[in-house]
Formats: structure tokens, sequence, C-alpha cells
């Protein structure tokens, strides 16, 4: 709602700048062919340094004193899951389990040798997450997605993209929104469906949109318990209240 506010007072100035400038032209008094020629690149930088300025300082009044977030567009998923590495390093060790590490690096050299093992793909999955190797688990279930084609159920779609939400620190990226496109082609009444697309629209800033679908998850109750107070935190966030 904020940026829409932002590009109307944009486009309104834009309109009385262009007015002003039209009307000063008419206004001048004829001069001769030279002197108007001159002096007609000089109106013409002068309009445009003006709007440039307007809008310079009304995006810097909104970083400053409004809500900066609000021109916060989505971001691609590396560039998410590259922040929540770099935050998950100094802890990255103390999380780390022997048996699992174990594990891990044995279905790696398995999967090299049978890189179609879709169940062994499932299990890496889990185990990335388990690890903490949230972009590792993301590409893995982007594999098992991959195998199984159009064996693929709701399940396999939903899990992919747990993974790209776990690893982006909970921010929908513009790839997780190609895949929920997907998604709601193939399962457009399923709940998951509904779930992402709420996530999506706090993304980019659709907050009544989101309430809407929250609502509609909430009355129907058919969305599992974790998910819907992950919701309904991120709605706490903006400020809303059931």
């Amino acid at each position: 709602m904020y940026f829409s506010i932002l590009l109307f007072v944009i486009i309104v100035t834009s309109l009385i700048l262009s007015y002003r400038y039209f009307f000063s032209k008419v206004q001048t008094p004829n001069k001769s062919k030279k002197n108007a020629l001159s002096a007609e690149p000089l109106l013409n930088k002068t309009y445009l340094l003006s709007l440039s300025s307007f809008i310079f300082l009304t995006v810097c009044l909104y970083f400053g004193l409004g809500r900066p977030d609000l021109l916060q567009r989505q971001l691609p998923q590396k560039k998410l899951e590259l922040s929540l590495i770099q935050a998950l390093h100094d802890t990255k060790d103390a999380n780390e389990n022997e048996k699992l590490l174990l594990l891990y690096s044995t279905l790696k050299e398995a999967l090299v040798k049978k890189p179609g093992d879709i169940r062994g793909y499932s299990l890496l999955v889990k185990t990335c997450l388990n690890l903490n190797k949230y972009s590792e688990a993301r590409l893995a279930q982007e594999k098992v997605l991959s195998l199984k084609k159009s064996a693929s159920n709701i399940d396999d779609y939903a899990l992919l993209m747990d993974t790209y939400l776990i690893a982006a620190g909970g921010r929908f990226s513009i790839e997780a929104s190609k895949i929920l496109k997907k998604i709601k082609n193939k399962y457009p009444s399923n709940e998951n469906t509904y779930f992402f697309k709420a996530l999506e629209h706090l993304e980019r800033k659709e907050y009544q949109p989101a309430i809407k679908v929250y609502k509609k998850l909430k009355t129907q109750n058919i969305l599992k318990t974790e998910k819907l107070i992950l919701l309904e935190n991120k709605l706490k966030i903006i400020g809303y209240s059931n």
C-alpha cells in the first residue's frame, strides 16, 4: 500500500512539473528563433533535474523516516542463502553430530555411484536439514523432484518449498515464487498451496491478501498446527492480531 502511495505521489508531481513546464513556455514572450533554440535545452535540463531531485528526495525520506522495508523487493534464493550461511557459520561446528556426519558422507559417496537413487536423495534431504546444511537440502530435494518427474505429489513440492524457506532464513525468494506458480496450477485448492501463497504475499508486502488467506486456513482448520503458528507469528510482526 505504501509503495502505491509513493508511486502515486511521484506520478502526480510529474504531471504538475510537466504542466508548469508547458505553461511557462506558453507564457514566455516570443523571442528570436536563435534565442528560443538556445533556451530549449536549458528548460529541458531544468525540468528533468527538478523531477529527478524530487524522486530522489522522496525515496530518501522513505528510507530515513518511513518504511524502508516496503521498498524491498524479492531477492534471489542464493543471495538469501548466503546471508543465512554467514549467520550460522559460528554455530555450525557445535551443532554437528558425528553419526549424522558419517551418514552424510556415506550418502554422498553412494549417490555418486547411484545418481538415480530417489530414496537416497530423500534421506540426504533429512540428513542435511539436521546438519544445518540447508542449501544442500534444497538441492537434494530438487533432485528428488527431477527424478520423480510426473510422479511427484504435493508432499514432494511442499517439502521442496520448506527447504527453500529454511535455506533462505524464512524469506520467500524469486525462485520460490516460480515453484509456487507450478504448485498453484497442479494443486490450486490444497492447504499447502494457500499457506505458501500467504507467505509470498507477506514477502511482497501484500498484507491484506495474506490476512485473507490466513483467515481462510484458520476457519477451515486444515493446515498443520506448526505451519499455522508460523503464519500467525509472521502476521503479528506486521501488527495483525486475531
